[in-house]
């Protein structure tokens, strides 16, 4: 197949090849101006920068926007952990020759122990490595609910702690101890902990911050007594005092209160009090208050220049709300599609012919053959216009992606290099 050199897509199979392909050729490189040589400072500039840290992604960190114009939420998200993950291996390993095959070796290893410890993904020992890593990432993102909980702007949502990888990763790339699901733990609960804790500054949660907390909670693959905790701290029926230690990590903690400050000033207008409670929350997360005011000034920028596109936040709870979700994403991947759609119909004149003539008469053992042939020809290269056509197709295509993702517009080979051209 043909090289697309405007596409990539990490819905499909071999997209981190393409990664690797369109990086070597110098066609990615990062689009931000990095000013400090701290590996801490870089992450802190970038999560806000592109949205991983809001789970909501904005802009890639290597890929241009020719790139990912055609991606939906997810698999921008899917990139972005990606990307990060890339830039954060060889930023640590500078003092080192860089191969791909290194970097695969030491994620594929980092997963696995993650994996282990925090998720149940099955890692599938018949894939090649970075055929494990496209599934791992895959399940990083997506946010494991039930279609029946009653929230179904939660359904559409993805993995709010996707940013966590990446910490991890930094830590098991420059110390010699690791215990991911310690730290994992650490950082998870008292993020969700500080955000409740920032909601509640003006006496109530409301709905807005409620969805969130219950969001990422959804997110959190914490232990389930923690889970519990949380979930009875946000709703206001535990009135103990919790005793919980700040994070001894700057960048952490940085983190925690920029979530804060979302939570807060993305939901409602923050009155003067609450905002000087706000930043106590900073102090006691042991922040200066230089650092105060630049997390700050981080979180609120994001928020300004997003406010209008950000779904968690401006989603209502509403059936309604879920349909169009879901129509809005799966139109725009098979409208991406349309001109591979219109390739194959043209292609199939033969069968639209014989079509109409069994309208009126009865076809031979031969045309129905063909009519056969070239009908799983349609659905192999088009299946979910097939889906989506059914009564209610628009509802089924999140099940089918879950259960048949080779079934998917994304399954197409967009990700191949064509030989010839990746000949030196």
């Amino acid at each position: 197949m043909q090289l697309d050199k405007n596409r990539i897509s990490p819905g499909s199979k071999n997209w981190i090849p393409f990664f690797f392909h369109l990086h070597k050729q110098g066609e990615l490189k990062i689009g931000y101006k990095l000013k400090s040589d701290s590996l801490e400072d870089c992450l802190h500039y970038i999560f806000n920068q592109t949205g991983l840290l809001y789970g909501f992604p904005v802009s890639n960190l290597y890929c241009p926007e020719k790139y990912v114009a055609h991606l939906t939420s997810d698999e921008k998200l899917k990139l972005l952990l990606f990307e990060n993950l890339f830039f954060t291996y060889r930023y640590s390993k500078t003092s080192i020759e860089f191969s791909y095959d290194t970097f695969i070796d030491s994620l594929l290893s980092f997963y696995e122990n993650y994996a282990n410890k925090i998720s149940l993904w099955d890692l599938n020992l018949g894939l090649k490595k970075i055929g494990k890593i496209e599934k791992i990432i895959n399940e990083r993102i997506r946010l494991k609910s039930k279609i029946g909980d009653g929230n179904y702007w939660l359904n559409q949502s993805s993995n709010g702690f996707v940013f966590v990888d990446v910490l991890l990763y930094a830590i098991y790339l420059n110390e010699d101890t690791f215990n991911p699901r310690e730290l994992h733990e650490d950082v998870v609960y008292n993020v969700i902990f500080y955000m409740t804790k920032s909601a509640q500054i003006d006496g109530h949660i409301e709905d807005k911050e409620m969805r969130l907390l219950l969001y990422l909670l959804q997110s959190s693959n914490l232990e389930d007594v923690r889970i519990s905790e949380l979930e009875s701290y946000i709703k206001n029926t535990n009135k103990e005092n919790f005793e919980i230690k700040y994070p001894p990590r700057l960048l952490h903690r940085k983190f925690i209160f920029e979530l804060c400050v979302y939570l807060n000033y993305g939901t409602h207008q923050v009155k003067p009090e609450e905002d000087r409670k706000l930043r106590a929350i900073g102090k006691q997360l042991n922040l200066s208050s230089e650092e105060i005011e630049e997390s700050s000034l981080f979180s609120r920028t994001f928020i300004l220049k997003n406010r209008s596109t950000l779904s968690i936040i401006n989603q209502d709870k509403t059936l309604s709300v879920f349909y169009k979700n879901i129509q809005n994403k799966w139109s725009m991947i098979l409208g991406r599609n349309k001109e591979k759609l219109l390739t194959e119909l043209k292609e199939s004149k033969e069968f639209m012919d014989l079509v109409s003539k069994s309208a009126v008469r009865d076809l031979s053992s031969e045309e129905k053959e063909i009519m056969k042939k070239q009908f799983y020809d349609i659905l192999k290269s088009m299946p979910s216009l097939a889906i989506f056509m059914l009564p209610g197709g628009a509802l089924l295509l999140p099940v089918v992606s879950k259960l048949f993702p080779e079934l998917l517009p994304t399954a197409f080979q967009e990700n191949n290099i064509d030989d010839n051209e990746n000949k030196e």
